[in-house]
């Protein structure tokens, strides 16, 4: 079947250039826009005039694009259907009170983990969470969760469409290595990141579930711990497991309900 098969490509090319904007941290040239879309000039500009035009790009005075307010209003109207944003706010300031780290929930959104709501420590260094942003999946505690717990053919689609990049010395670029390790991984019931993404840095990640047995989000203690054996990371996997589990459990998940996705 011809996957290309009913996609709008001027849709397509459109959210290439929000995108583009998305990523940069000030607004683009038309030139600028085009060079970096591979697009020409002429069908830059009609993309571009028609998203300033419904309020998802605006122009700034100097005439760069940047992004529009509307785009602002879909994410809130996002925010506001997450539900799960109010139900697992307790436990992530309760998380975050009893590990003494930064906690965060996440969710698979296509090819990525995506964390959309955190709690900040008030002891120790200060981390920023990075909320909405796309976090890559074969190197995160959280990704490397999400992975675990999906058919085996999904995660080798997931991992074949994307590089697995090397971020520091201790990031898998391995598929077979991470393969065994995501069986760990689900075997265990938690995921741990140990200075692969980010130097210094180490989490932990554990599975929620709903009502239906399915994994629909990880819940993560993050931080600049010692060493994944010292006694603090310990305590925070433990803390980490039995919150999730609790969540999981308010989401109406029962550890009775099994469903094999693998």
């Amino acid at each position: 079947m011809d996957e290309n098969k009913g996609k709008v490509k001027s849709l397509s090319k459109a959210i290439d250039l929000l995108d583009i904007l998305s990523a940069s941290r000030h607004g683009l040239s038309l030139s600028e826009l085009s060079e970096r879309a591979g697009y020409p000039k002429s069908t830059t500009h009609a993309l571009a005039s028609t998203l300033r035009d419904r309020g998802l790009l605006r122009q700034l005075q100097n005439g760069d694009y940047a992004l529009g307010m509307r785009l602002f209003e879909y994410g809130s109207a996002v925010s506001r259907g997450f539900d799960i944003s109010e139900l697992s706010r307790p436990y992530l300031e309760s998380l975050s009170s009893l590990t003494g780290a930064n906690s965060v929930i996440s969710l698979l959104d296509g090819e990525s983990a995506v964390s959309f709501d955190y709690a900040v420590s008030s002891s120790g260094v200060q981390i920023l969470p990075e909320i909405g942003v796309r976090l890559p999946l074969h190197c995160t505690s959280q990704g490397k969760l999400m992975l675990a717990y999906l058919p085996q053919s999904r995660v080798l689609s997931l991992l074949r469409r994307q590089s697995m990049r090397r971020y520091t010395r201790h990031t898998i670029d391995d598929i077979d290595l991470l393969l065994s390790r995501l069986a760990e991984i689900r075997e265990k019931g938690c995921a741990v990141e140990d200075g692969e993404y980010k130097v210094g840095l180490r989490s932990v990640s554990a599975p929620v579930f709903d009502a239906e047995g399915v994994l629909r989000y990880a819940l993560t203690t993050i931080g600049f711990f010692r060493r994944v054996s010292a006694d603090d990371f310990v305590n925070a996997v433990r803390v980490t497991v039995d919150q999730a589990g609790m969540l999981s459990n308010a989401l109406g998940y029962s550890d009775k309900t099994i469903t094999d996705h693998m």
